[in-house]
């Protein structure tokens, strides 16, 4: 069973996929000013272990770096390289994005991790 279908999977994130392009210098790059938007309903989004520092951790650094893990249903259609929105804020996908199994071999769902920097 897929967690899209049980009622606390309640999270809505936006998916960003933005075409890729190339800089002034011929390097590769994404143009996010153009950037599809797909909703993908069906998510849990949960702060991760460790994620979260005390106002004296983040001194004298210029950010603090969010981090949530994400748990969606299976073959949801995003990639490493595409970004999310969620609670009106942009994260970037870190990582893998993780298709698990069930113990009978289904894709049961998937899972990423999201980050943003704040300050």
């Amino acid at each position: 069973m897929s967690p899209g279908v049980f009622g606390w999977h309640r999270d809505t994130l936006t998916r960003l996929r933005a075409p890729e392009t190339t800089d002034t210098y011929g390097n590769p790059t994404r143009d996010w000013s153009a950037a599809g938007r797909l909703e993908m309903p069906g998510w849990r989004v949960q702060p991760m272990q460790g994620s979260r520092a005390t106002a004296a951790e983040t001194i004298p650094r210029e950010g603090l770096a969010r981090m949530r893990r994400c748990f969606g249903p299976p073959g949801a259609d995003v990639l490493t390289t595409d970004r999310v929105e969620w609670q009106g804020e942009t994260w970037r996908i870190e990582g893998d994005v993780d298709l698990w199994r069930s113990p009978t071999g289904r894709l049961d769902h998937t899972e990423l991790i999201i980050s943003r920097m704040e300050g």
